[in-house]
């Protein structure tokens, strides 16, 4: 349960018992139970009001609004104040579902965070009732800061301006800087006088004390002590930070000298030239003559090598014609002796011994050793080829027709 307090604002005798009825509303707030934390007290509500109205929100906002949650008001404040502070301010405005809900808060507190360096309490702006107000009074705060410090600026500078048909307007905004003050120090006058009375009683019974002189030079002495001590500390720990820093300066200083040695002594090795310069120069000019002999050669044994391959490719291909011209010879021969024994056919012994004269000279014809004569090789052993196929068709004919003579009777 809350208390409102409200001091009377006309009349000049109640002003004059504001001492009495203040500690009348003291004795009746202790006589009932505490207020629960998690409304916010007349005081601020009212500022908070106060500056709203000075910044100019274009909604009214009752200090009721905030006793129950309501945060539907508390977005659209939280918006408002985001806009004031930078138009371009991205910030979630959907509000219907509970999710939505915590993502528009978040947004705008991470923007509020990262460009007014405010950090707000999600969970007291949930609950959109008093804890709300305390943490939108942050923001308020620092606008009504930044445009009671513009005011002050103007007002300092003394600087006047024609405003023209507006003039107006900027009486309206003094006015509302003006009425803002009034309220706070309204407020803090109404703090000290409720303070009045138990701090004249206290400040009577300590005038009516006894003060013992000697306890207090006594306590003051001490506290001197203790404050001599602590300046004498601070001092030793001035001088070695001095010494210190005397100690890092030296080892800088040496460093530097020993850097700029070590320059100049680099300067003086790039300036003077080796003994060996001149063989080293030399032995360079011999070996990228080298490298571009050995190069030379290399290409070279690569070409010899591609073309000792392609001889021996055709030496290969020479064989195997050879080889097969000597099967088809023995097929054929084979064939012939079996056409004999069957009596089919005559053997002519004289064509025999002249294909077997033909064929040892063949063989016997040596292999060559210039490009011409590979060449001439390469020519007959591709007639012969020819002339085996041929053969080898013909004796298929004969074997066709050796067959049929064998079937038909």
């Amino acid at each position: 349960r809350v208390v409102l307090l409200r001091l009377p604002t006309v009349g000049h005798s109640r002003r004059a018992s504001r001492g009495a009825w203040a500690a009348n509303c003291r004795s009746e707030c202790s006589s009932r139970p505490e207020p629960p934390q998690s409304h916010m007290s007349y005081r601020e509500l009212r500022n908070f009001k106060e500056i709203m109205c000075t910044l100019g929100y274009p909604r009214l906002i009752s200090i009721e609004n905030f006793r129950k949650p309501h945060f539907e008001l508390v977005a659209d404040v939280l918006i408002w104040l985001c806009r004031r502070y930078d138009k371009k301010m991205q910030i979630l405005d959907e509000i219907r579902t509970e999710g939505d809900r915590i993502a528009f808060l978040k947004s705008a507190a991470e923007q509020l965070l990262v460009r007014a360096r405010v950090k707000l309490n999600l969970k007291n702006l949930y609950q959109a009732n008093g804890f709300a107000v305390k943490e939108l009074l942050k923001v308020a705060a620092l606008l009504h800061q930044a445009h009671r410090g513009a005011t002050d600026d103007d007002e300092q500078n003394e600087l006047s301006f024609d405003l023209g048909p507006g003039h107006a307007f900027a009486d309206l905004k003094t006015t509302r800087a003006i009425s803002a003050d009034i309220t706070k120090y309204g407020a803090a006058l109404h703090e000290a006088l409720e303070g009045h009375a138990d701090a004249k009683e206290a400040a009577a019974r300590a005038l009516g004390k006894h003060h013992d002189a000697d306890s207090m030079h006594k306590q003051l002495a001490r506290l001197a002590e203790a404050s001599a001590e602590e300046a004498e500390s601070w001092a030793d720990k001035l001088r070695t930070l001095s010494a210190d820093e005397a100690a890092l300066q030296a080892k800088i200083d040496k460093k530097r000298t020993e850097l700029d040695r070590q320059l100049k002594r680099l300067a003086s090795l790039q300036s003077v030239r080796p003994a060996h310069m001149d063989e080293m120069e030399r032995l360079e000019a011999d070996l990228n003559a080298q490298y571009s002999s050995y190069v030379s050669l290399w290409r070279n044994l690569t070409y010899l090598e591609g073309e000792l391959d392609a001889i021996h490719a055709a030496d290969a291909e020479k064989a195997e014609a050879r080889e097969r011209h000597l099967r088809a010879m023995q097929r054929r021969l084979r064939e012939e002796e079996l056409q004999v024994l069957r009596g089919q056919a005559q053997v002519d012994e004289q064509a025999l011994d002249e294909a077997l004269e033909s064929d040892a000279r063949r063989l016997a014809r040596p292999r060559g050793a210039s490009r011409g004569q590979h060449g001439a090789a390469r020519h007959s052993d591709e007639e012969s080829d020819e002339e085996s196929d041929e053969e080898e068709e013909e004796d298929e004919d004969d074997e066709d027709d050796g067959d049929l003579t064998e079937v038909v009777p």
